[in-house]
């Protein structure tokens, strides 16, 4: 390929990516910059993850509750995996972009076994990735396992969930408006898992650090 049909494409990807998140947000600020500026800020806060999981699962916090999520939306849940004796480490409060359906459950990206300023340049790279006018309508993402797979930092985050080991009222929808804002924030809640022999010699357990390290470790 010629380097002025890439520089081209970049240009183009660059102007969706603008396009697509100015029309998420309607508070002024101009697409990728209010992006970043608000996950820097939401992490600098801090938040503990409970007050923020509260929040979204509000009334006024989310979209309601469905039970089966759409390709290309973002959704909060809790969540008790199945082999959960077989992981290492598993996230009880997923938050995902749904990109597959699965016998008796979906496949999706977890945010959250990413640090934050990870997750926000994934994101920024998924919605450069959509191609002029898809999602822009329904303010959601097209999603599918070769664009996400393009992706290094999305590998990690890739998880089957069965819609069985769903715990709670449901699956959370949480709007545009607010992917962001719930990409920064502590929500993740990473346990233990029950993987035998995995945590031997110097591999202690080390909690989310632990998680992205391992994470990062991989791209």
């Amino acid at each position: 390929m010629a380097v002025g049909a890439i520089k081209s494409g970049a240009a183009k990807g660059a102007k969706v990516a603008a396009k697509f998140v100015g029309q998420m947000k309607d508070r002024g600020k101009k697409a990728m910059g209010w992006f970043k500026d608000t996950v820097k800020k939401v992490e600098k806060a801090a938040a503990p993850g409970r007050y923020g999981r509260k929040e979204l699962l509000s009334d006024e916090g989310n979209l309601g509750i469905v039970d089966t999520p759409d390709i290309g939306r973002m959704y909060l849940f809790q969540y008790d995996p199945k082999w959960k004796s077989k992981l290492p480490w598993y996230d009880v409060w997923p938050l995902i972009f749904p990109f597959d359906y699965r016998d008796n459950g979906f496949m999706g990206i977890n945010l959250h076994y990413l640090p934050i300023n990870f997750r926000a340049k994934l994101m920024i790279d998924l919605i450069a990735a959509q191609a002029e006018g898809e999602g822009n309508t329904q303010r959601m993402l097209q999603l599918n396992y070769n664009i996400i797979t393009s992706f290094a930092p999305a590998k990690p985050c890739i998880k089957r969930y069965l819609f069985g080991h769903v715990q709670g009222k449901g699956i959370y929808w949480i709007g545009a408006d607010d992917w962001s804002y719930a990409a920064g924030l502590p929500l993740q809640k990473f346990k233990k898992g029950g993987a035998s022999g995995y945590f031997t010699g110097d591999t202690k357990w080390r909690g989310e650090k632990g998680v992205w390290k391992h994470s990062v470790a991989q791209f």
